[in-house]
């Protein structure tokens, strides 16, 4: 199914995934990333923490009145509720198969094109409209629903390095808490601001590649098979 309109932020995300879902059977879940975000985890512990995911879906939703960005589309297709979230996620490859041809899927994807920011409503009420029957998505409270995908701090704790437009630069400072984190990747670092930062988590997840090597690393994966969006999943 090739998605057409004006060129946004959604559209080239799902091209990408139609390209990946023909190029390759092997791989199971699609993660997208900005220029300043890291990983907090190795690819062994990726590995491990996407297997406990199990098939859900990590996709942020936010719980306010978001009707004035999709109002002026009118009523959305097929009673679908919109969700406003944001287009970074953890998807696995069962969602992205039916957001890509879906039947329904293809219809509100043609809705949100008329909306305000469709990139970050499209997979949030996918994932948040378990009625539509899209592999891995939410059954649970919302109130309850945490995201692990990201670190990104927003104003809820202190941040070491600077504020822009609200969201936490990462300096050296706030690296004790990354290292503790349960979060896969951490937004946002700048390579000009604290570069020391990039360095100490480049050589934190060499160490832990190196650790589990020797045998001297091991990763516990309990905390995320009892998040709640992996116990309270469709399929």
């Amino acid at each position: 199914m090739w998605y057409g309109g004006k060129l946004s932020v959604l559209t080239p995300e799902l091209v990408c995934m139609e390209d990946l879902i023909r190029r390759s059977r092997k791989w199971k879940y699609f993660i997208n990333l900005t220029g300043q975000e890291f990983p907090l985890k190795s690819n062994f512990e990726l590995v491990q923490i996407l297997t406990a995911f199990n098939g859900t879906n990590d996709v942020e939703h936010v719980t306010e009145n978001w009707s004035p960005r999709w109002k002026v589309a009118g009523p959305p297709p097929f009673n679908i509720k919109p969700v406003k979230g944001v287009v970074h996620a953890v998807l696995s490859r069962a969602f992205v198969e039916f957001a890509l041809h879906n039947e329904k899927a293809v219809e509100f994807y043609n809705w949100t094109k008329k909306t305000y920011i469709p990139d970050e409503t499209f997979f949030a009420t996918l994932n948040h409209n378990p009625s539509l029957g899209a592999h891995g998505a939410y059954t649970g409270n919302k109130t309850a629903e945490s995201f692990i995908a990201r670190f990104k701090n927003r104003g809820s704790i202190p941040c070491a390095g600077k504020r822009v437009r609200g969201v936490c630069i990462i300096g050296t400072g706030d690296l004790p808490l990354l290292a503790r984190s349960k979060s896969l990747f951490v937004n946002k670092l700048h390579q000009d601001f604290h570069p020391y930062a990039y360095d100490c988590l480049e050589e934190l997840i060499a160490n832990r590649t190196r650790d589990y090597y020797y045998g001297r690393w091991t990763f516990d994966t309990s905390y995320y098979t009892q998040l709640d969006f992996v116990k309270n999943k469709v399929g």
